[in-house]
């Protein structure tokens, strides 16, 4: 069973605060469970998880990096003035937030989604290398 690198990047594109999604190995399904602060746990799956080899956790946000992401889509506009102004948006209080009401303002916000998604898809890549799990690219997978 081959996964779809960019399934694996839309699933880490959904990651929140307070999830963890993993992948059955056996079946290529997602599946996330919630740490059980805010809603109820999913004790079923929990079990089902601890006791098979078929689950592998996929990375959470904080192991995506996104502001590394969002640094290195800023240093990469080639106008400086845009580049400054995306830089200065990263530094202080509500950071992200800073940055994606800047993306918007200066008019480069598809093409920062663009940016973040390829970057995800190398996260994706890479964690199925380190977890030996063969991958396809959607390209590949609809020849």
């Amino acid at each position: 069973m081959q996964v779809c690198i960019e399934d694996i990047a839309d699933e880490l594109e959904m990651c929140m605060d307070g999830w963890e999604q993993f992948l059955n190995t056996e079946t290529g399904e997602f599946v996330a469970l919630a740490d059980g602060m805010w809603v109820d746990r999913d004790e079923e799956l929990e079990e089902e998880i601890e006791t098979s080899d078929c689950y592998v956790r996929l990375p959470n946000q904080y192991e995506t990096h996104e502001w590394n992401i969002m640094e290195a889509f800023a240093e990469a506009i080639p106008s400086e003035g845009k580049q400054e102004r995306l830089l200065r948006a990263l530094h202080g209080r509500k950071a992200y937030r800073h940055f994606k009401d800047e993306i918007i303002n200066l008019g480069v916000d598809e093409e920062y989604y663009a940016y973040r998604f390829l970057a995800l898809c190398k996260i994706a890549k890479e964690w199925c290398e380190d977890n030996e799990i063969p991958y396809t690219a959607r390209e590949e997978k609809n020849k």
